[in-house]
């Protein structure tokens, strides 16, 4: 019978921590923001094998935290796509470099793709909005940083520091729960949270209390009521602290025996594998029965909740549907009328957010449209590019190389300056797929262009690169241009992460406006029956040339070309029109590879803060060998009640 238990906990293990992974190290840095937000940064080694598809990190319980800017890199250093919506149901070869946020009723997990097998190391970084609190007496936060569910580390630590100071006791007091380990301050001023080695299981994890004085730091987020009753005191019951030490203001280490697994009274885990009936076989069923209840419980309500899920997200998916089907006047995508001109009076940008925005709405309600339209990084831009050189800013000069073959080189005109007023920004409530959009580097992009976030400002900042990559001459060419960007990945990062941003977001549903989603579906609907709808009279090429800038950008240029020649075939300025996207295609092919490694682009403080060194020495923080009341010493196995976070995490 004993066989028999050990057997089921094996098995229930193996359900809940797939065992063809090995987590080796996880190490936790958390800076502390002036305004009680927290930039983390999560370093986990892993032995992967060929199972799985994806890692995570689960965020439950978490109240008004947010989590944001989430980055991924990995020990080549590669940073990974991020994916606002990330999608569970693909194959580890679709979630490679990819990474993103799978938002849940319960809360939010952080996705990344597994990639190669071997030994791995992941860098995950992300923002915690509002973690720290201002209270009437303290500033402070309870939070699990790491919880073992699913995946137990050999090694498990938490680092935790303020921006600009350094912390002490006299400053802060800090209390660790849920693990076997030691926690404390160092001498440098980092609060500490260490796991002893190989201890941690699956119920465990690292829960860190602090208490700030007040002044260290401006939290925007205030409570009413005290730290001490709203925080730590539910955090507090029921563990190995001497509550009457903790709930004071002392800062003395108070000392109380370690009672790991329970005192003499207990009537924990020890109690119940002893057994006190004098029948073993009698105990051993009743164990192994209680075992498989237990085990069957769990599975069950573990597919209730998966099902309880998937129905609310249905729903959801439904609701937003329906708000679309209003948007589009009660019509289907086929039958939204023809709008003849180019949407939103031109709107080049805004108009592919609507697509995507209208096109998710539909996939994620299982409903089907037209899939014709294809967005690419390369699509935009030759959209752009295209569009500066039917405005003059890019012409044609011809020369011989050394065959004597004639070839075309691009004279780059001058850009004309943007007017100085600031325009509203076309991303205020974009959804986008990319790093750079939800992190500092948002900041950077919108410090770089002023307001300018839009077809004038996009189309501007490529011409001023085409400009000043080319020669004296201003012919130029394209390794001239290719080197220009690699010289120069700082100051262009911004332009990068911006057109990314466009050409990878996506509208949020619920700031779509009616008539623009019908302009776009009306266009597109005209444009993909241009060579059905009629004669077009000689006079609109000028605007047939608008018609393929939108066509380049939707990815469907190719066919709107040759529905063109079926209209006007004798008309010798549209050949002329349409050759153009190929003839800047060495410009366009440049710009797209080049931006892919100015997207990857870190500075060397960047790099420091992902790349950094855990900290080496515990000796002037671990040499009490007790659990303290704010200090250093042991942590508590037990309490911690009312923390945010948790909620496991590993590779499935």
């Amino acid at each position: 019978m004993k066989k028999l238990l050990l057997l089921l906990v094996f098995s229930f293990s193996f359900l809940t921590s797939p065992a063809q992974h090995h987590l080796k190290e996880v190490v936790v840095l958390v800076h502390l923001n002036q305004d009680g937000s927290a930039d983390v940064t999560e370093r986990r080694i892993a032995q992967m094998s060929d199972q799985g598809t994806e890692g995570f990190i689960t965020f439950n319980d978490m109240g008004d935290i947010g989590v944001t800017n989430l980055e991924v890199l990995d020990e080549n250093d590669e940073a990974y796509e991020v994916e606002e919506e990330w999608n569970v149901e693909r194959t580890r070869e679709q979630k490679t470099g990819k990474c993103g946020y799978r938002r849940t009723p319960t809360g939010v997990e952080l996705c990344w793709g597994i990639g190669r097998s071997g030994l791995r190391t992941y860098y995950i970084s992300y923002t915690l909005t509002h973690l720290v609190k201002s209270y009437d007496d303290y500033d402070g936060f309870c939070h699990s940083f790491y919880e073992a569910a699913n995946s137990p580390a050999d090694q498990a630590e938490v680092f935790v520091v303020v921006r600009g100071d350094s912390l002490t006791k006299q400053k802060a007091r800090v209390w660790t729960f849920g693990f076997h380990g030691w926690k404390g301050i160092t001498k440098s001023g980092t609060v500490f949270a260490k796991a002893d080695s190989c201890s941690l299981r699956g119920s465990d994890g690292l829960i860190v209390m602090m208490e700030l004085n007040k002044g260290v730091l401006q939290p925007e987020v205030k409570r009413q009521g005290t730290f001490k009753e709203l925080v730590k005191r539910p955090a507090l019951v029921g563990s190995e602290y001497d509550m009457a030490i903790a709930l004071g203001d002392t800062l003395d280490s108070g000392t109380v025996p370690s009672s790991l697994m329970g005192g003499g009274g207990s009537t924990g885990r020890q109690h119940w594998l002893a057994g006190t009936d004098s029948d073993e076989d009698d105990g051993d069923w009743l164990a192994a029965l209680l075992a498989v209840l237990t085990v069957g419980g769990i599975i069950a309500w573990a597919v209730c909740r998966q099902v309880k899920e998937r129905l609310t997200w249905r729903k959801i998916y439904r609701q937003d549907y329906e708000r679309l089907v209003g948007m589009m006047g009660g019509k289907k995508w086929d039958d939204v009328p023809y709008w003849r001109e180019p949407p939103m009076q031109g709107n080049l940008l805004r108009s592919g957010l609507v697509i995507r925005s209208v096109t998710t709405v539909m996939r994620n309600a299982n409903k089907t449209y037209p899939g014709f339209v294809r967005f690419s990084m390369q699509h935009l831009y030759e959209a752009l590019v295209l569009r500066i050189f039917y405005k003059g800013g890019i012409t044609f000069d011809t020369d011989l190389d050394r065959q004597g073959n004639a070839r075309k080189l691009f004279r780059i005109l001058p850009p004309q300056p943007l007017s100085a007023k600031p325009r509203e920004s076309q991303l205020a409530n974009v959804n986008t797929y990319r790093l750079a959009i939800e992190s500092k580097r948002r900041k950077e992009v919108d410090h770089a262009f002023m307001g300018n976030l839009d077809d004038m400002g996009m189309e501007h900042a490529l011409h001023d690169l085409l400009f000043k990559a080319a020669n004296d001459d201003h012919l130029l060419q394209p390794d001239e241009l290719r080197l220009y960007v690699k010289s120069h990945m700082e100051e262009l990062r911004p332009l990068a992460d911006a057109l990314y941003m466009f050409a990878e977001g996506q509208e949020n549903d619920v700031h779509l406006k009616a008539n623009e989603v019908q302009q776009v579906l009306g266009f597109l609907h005209y444009l993909r029956d241009f060579s059905l709808v009629g004669e077009r009279h000689i006079e609109e090429v000028a605007l047939w040339k608008e018609y393929l800038v939108f066509a380049t950008h939707y990815g469907i240029a190719g066919q709107v070309c040759k529905d063109m020649k079926k209209v006007a075939p004798d008309v010798t300025r549209l050949d002329e029109m349409m050759h153009v996207v190929h003839d800047l295609a060495p410009i366009t092919t440049v710009i797209a590879t080049s931006f892919v490694e100015t997207r990857k682009y870190m500075t060397k403080e960047e790099r420091e803060s992902i790349r950094y060194r855990s900290e080496s020495s515990y000796s002037s923080s671990s040499s009490s060998r007790s659990s303290s009341s704010g200090g250093s010493g042991r942590s508590s196995y037990s309490g911690g009640g009312g923390h945010t976070g948790g909620g496991g995490s590993g590779f499935r």
